[in-house]
């Protein structure tokens, strides 16, 4: 009886299509079973009812052996790319003396294995900040437009926005980082950090077209472009930008009118209290240098810099400390500063290579 069970068995994983090595395994278990259950005083026909129907196991089996092979062969792709990657960046070393860019080829190591491994829209995202790496290097080396060629770099969270925001949102949601294209584009090749910033006042603008009462939008986008247009003005016919800058007091007090801004603040005792001294400091300095680094020496091209000391402050102060936290805004800084001062952003990309470097030296 055994014999002729495990005869239909092995007959009907044939028919399924299985290996041989899954044959020869799913036997040996069964027939372990199959004596295991004899042991225990169980009948012929008592076992053939406890392991089911050949046919039925074969075909329970079915999907489970697709998926092993499968991942089997995902695991051999990926075993063998280090070995792919040496090939092709010899060749293209030897035979193109293309050393540089070809070291490229060893990004298909992690690129494969994130695409075999990972569903389509998380992989699109993880698989960004290769494709920006490599982006940004072939426009630095062929094109020599490291700057503002880094700005690749801003593809990363944009992708992540799009594909996992909804549509209604996502042109707010998206908004911060086209402004910050649109100035750097302005200040780099037109010279225009002043008034260019002003396309940081789309980000507002934009997140007020969700209002529902139609009147306070329609009040607060015309509020927006009065500010605008009147401190254009007193910046080209009057040459007094400052002035120009209360303008803005206008679209401040409706929204303020209209309960879009509320100041709530419980200010908290002991140690908190210091905390919250410290980081109301720390946001009242950043202002004040990004005011005076734009004004006083015309600046704006990197005074932006001094609001990243507002995150920093706030997780060294409220949370514990681990380098790893504050070392993506550690890398923006050296990689900008670097670039921007010295003329080398050809190199200062590698600053990004402290956030995974901290990660494995803080888990290790």
């Amino acid at each position: 009886m055994k014999t002729d069970y495990m005869k239909r068995l092995k007959a009907e994983l044939q028919e399924v299509e299985a290996s041989k090595t899954d044959i020869d395994d799913i036997i040996s278990d069964y027939e372990q079973l199959y004596d295991d259950a004899l042991s225990r005083g169980k009948t012929d026909e008592e076992v053939y009812q406890f392991l089911g129907d050949p046919r039925q196991v074969a075909n329970d089996l079915r999907d489970t052996l697709k998926v092993k092979h499968q991942k089997n062969v995902k695991d051999k792709i990926v075993g063998v790319m280090p070995f792919i990657s040496l090939i092709i960046f010899m060749l293209m070393g030897f035979i193109y003396d293309m050393w540089n860019p070809g070291w490229m080829a060893f990004l298909l190591i992690p690129l494969v294995a994130i695409i075999l491994h990972t569903n389509a829209r998380n992989a699109i995202v993880a698989i960004m900040p290769f494709v920006s790496v490599i982006a940004f290097l072939i426009l630095g080396f062929y094109y020599n437009l490291w700057n503002p060629g880094w700005m690749v770099f801003l593809l990363i969270p944009m992708i992540a926005i799009i594909l996992n925001t909804r549509f209604k949102d996502m042109i707010v949601a998206l908004s911060p980082f086209v402004s910050l294209i649109v100035f750097f584009i302005l200040g780099f090749y037109y010279g225009l950090w002043n008034p260019g910033w002003l396309v940081f006042m789309i980000i507002p603008m934009l997140g007020i077209l969700h209002k529902k009462n139609i009147l306070q939008m329609f009040l607060l986008e015309v509020s927006f472009l009065i500010a605008i247009g009147f401190y254009l003005y007193m910046g080209y016919a009057q040459n007094n930008w400052t002035i120009g800058g209360l303008g803005f007091i206008l679209p401040v007090a409706l929204a303020i009118l209209f309960g879009d801004l509320v100041f709530e603040f419980s200010f908290p005792s002991g140690k908190d209290k210091e905390k919250v001294i410290i980081l109301l400091t720390t946001i009242a300095l950043s202002i004040g240098v990004f005011l005076a680094l734009g004004f006083l020496l015309n600046g704006w091209v990197y005074a932006w810099q001094v609001f990243l000391l507002i995150p920093v402050a706030s997780i060294l102060l409220f949370d514990k400390f681990r380098f790893t936290s504050i070392s993506p805004f550690v890398a923006v800084v050296l990689f900008f500063s670097i670039g921007y001062f010295f003329d080398a952003f050809q190199l200062s990309w590698l600053a990004f290579l402290i956030i995974p470097m901290a990660g494995v030296i803080e888990n290790a």
